[in-house]
């Protein structure tokens, strides 16, 4: 069975979680988190799915961790590194 995802652009993913889309434009220029896909017009679209990768990355940074620190987490999370 083929499943159909809702892809959301990058204002109505910001809106979602409110936050700035230029906040979602860094994160993805700098590797942290990106779109499911971009469109042949440069847009991204974003799944509903990755809210949870998103307030994962919200709650490091709650928790006072830098961009650095939450990348090089991410990449071998470990109750060691938290």
């Amino acid at each position: 069975m083929k499943k159909n995802f809702v892809h959301l652009t990058t204002a109505q993913f910001a809106k979602m979680h409110n936050v700035n889309k230029r906040t979602l434009h860094y994160y993805d220029n700098i590797g942290l988190f990106s779109p499911c896909t971009k469109g042949e017009n440069g847009y991204r679209y974003y799944e509903i799915s990755q809210s949870i990768d998103f307030e994962y990355i919200r709650m490091l940074k709650d928790l006072n961790m830098s961009i650095e620190e939450i990348k090089l987490y991410l990449r071998k999370p470990s109750p060691d590194k938290f």
